[in-house]
């Protein structure tokens, strides 16, 4: 009896301080920094495993939080990733908002005007949703109505923004003379092109560390495009550092959820602008104090649509219905490392239209479902090119528009009669069939299309039939074979 008595005290001491320690996560508003970079795929850190890189402070962050092996963003594009960010949204639903020159309406709600409407000090330095400004009645303009953008630094490396973020964000902090709650977003301008040619080497990037994706060729100036764009990523972890010790100054560190993540993939070819990994596949990195239990690897599927509904729930921010995202608290208060949700198996991603570089305007649509293993893609036309016409030249982004102009790029275009070069040329701007699947754990960048292999027939069905049911679910225009976005008036400047 006494055996009984002490088992039952026992579980009853368990299950209230399990409660208390919820309810203490539910309860406690944190402060939010959120970092989003621009045009970072997700392995391009030390603690995603990069030997070149040097990445000391979004390392910290990983170690001293959690970090998410399989997040994707929205889009593969800027403005349509960072609109579904805002609104928790897949970028299907977003009308305009889901293209890059697109238009955001009003009548979708955005997370930092609810957190600011519940008591949050809101503001934010950098990149936020682009174009910014359409002069639109019934456009959302600005997402987040106090912009820090004043403090400059007296000299930058070429291409390298001017704005000092974390200045910035210091000057933000001081602004809360009322000890709010606070969401800060720092939109990094790097590292997006253009770079300075040669940085990458001149800031001691050793070239012989860097990993060659199997789509690029092994040649030097692969290496060194990608050095440049690592000298970026370098300079923006000299930003987190500064900011991490700002929150130790102010004694905030331990109640401010640091959130490090970028946009979309790497502006090279077969990257941004893609389904494939590399154009989607983003880092993800979050560390809240002891909040959250630390060092801590998570594979399940998440996707940056997802921020919207965790950060509110947060906060104790009622979260929209029409928010598409699931929050990921529970990912984050458990103690476990590996797949923690059996639930979260999977996540989609959309693009429908980047440049524009095909005939009359038109985009090159696609949907794709990724689990921890496998991708499946549908490209819904098939006939045009995948990256835009190589005959059709546009002043801003260049031939084959929807992949950025750079020096890895030019190679491509000069070297496109050379057939050793064939395989590399197909794989970044050929057209592609209408089904795509891979297998991510044996052919990592994504260059074997099993999609006609009758041995993975049952797992193409199945990956098929759960994409085309959530876009039927959430109600996507293609689902319905309707195609509203050749009919919108998009900003070309």
């Amino acid at each position: 009896m006494k055996l009984l008595n002490l088992i039952l005290t026992f579980s009853c001491v368990f299950f209230i301080s399990a409660c208390t320690v919820r309810e203490s996560n539910e309860t406690l508003k944190p402060n939010i920094l959120f970092i989003i970079t621009d045009d970072q795929s997700w392995e391009h850190a030390g603690c995603y495993g990069d030997k070149a890189l040097r990445t000391p402070s979004i390392d910290r962050l990983a170690n001293e939080g959690v970090r998410f092996e399989n997040a994707y963003c929205a889009a593969p594009s800027c403005s349509p990733s960072r609109a579904g960010i805002f609104t928790g949204q897949d970028i299907f639903r977003l009308e305009e908002g889901g293209v890059l020159t697109g238009i955001l309406w009003e009548k979708f709600s955005v997370f930092p005007r609810l957190l600011a409407d519940n008591g949050y000090h809101v503001g934010a330095t950098g990149k936020r949703y682009w174009p910014r400004t359409q002069n639109v009645e019934g456009a959302i303009d600005e997402p987040i109505a106090k912009i820090y953008d004043s403090q400059l630094h007296d000299s930058t490396p070429d291409f390298i923004s001017k704005r000092d973020y974390s200045a910035n964000f210091k000057e933000f902090l001081d602004d809360n003379s009322e000890g709010k709650p606070f969401f800060f977003w720092v939109g990094t301008g790097e590292p997006h092109r253009k770079y300075e040619i040669g940085r990458g080497i001149g800031t001691g990037i050793d070239t012989s560390k860097i990993r060659i994706p199997a789509f690029f060729p092994d040649v030097p100036v692969s290496k060194l495009d990608i050095a440049d764009y690592m000298a970026e990523i370098e300079w923006v972890d000299q930003a987190v550092g500064e900011m991490i010790d700002i929150l130790e100054s102010k004694d905030l560190l331990d109640n401010t959820l640091i959130i490090y993540t970028s946009d979309n993939g790497m502006p090279f070819p077969r990257a941004k602008a893609t389904l494939y990994d590399h154009g989607v596949r983003m880092p993800l990195i979050m560390r809240w104090g002891n909040e959250i239990k630390t060092g801590r690897v998570v594979t399940d599927p998440v996707s940056l649509i997802d921020m919207a509904p965790t950060f509110l729930e947060l906060a104790g921010v009622e979260v929209p219905e029409e928010m598409t995202g699931r929050s990921i608290t529970n990912l984050l208060f458990s103690s476990e490392s590996g797949d923690i949700d059996p639930d979260r198996d999977f996540v989609v991603t959309t693009f429908e239209k980047h440049t524009f570089c095909r005939p009359d305007s038109m985009g090159f649509p696609r949907r794709a479902i990724h689990t921890d293993k496998w991708t499946y893609i549908i490209n819904f036309e098939p006939d045009r090119y995948p990256m835009g016409n190589a005959d059709l030249f546009i002043p801003r982004w260049d031939v084959l528009g929807d992949t950025d102009p750079g020096r890895l790029k030019e190679y491509f275009k000069q070297n496109v009669e050379n057939p050793e070069f064939i395989t590399f040329w197909e794989l970044a701007f050929g057209k592609v069939p209408r089904e795509q699947l891979f297998n991510k754990k044996k052919d990592p960048d994504m260059v074997n299309n099993l999609a006609d292999d009758p041995a993975y027939k049952e797992i193409k069905t199945d990956l098929k039939t759960k994409l085309e049911n959530y876009l039927k679910e959430h109600n996507d225009p293609r689902s319905r074979d309707e195609s509203p976005w050749d009919t919108y008036k998009l900003d070309k400047s």
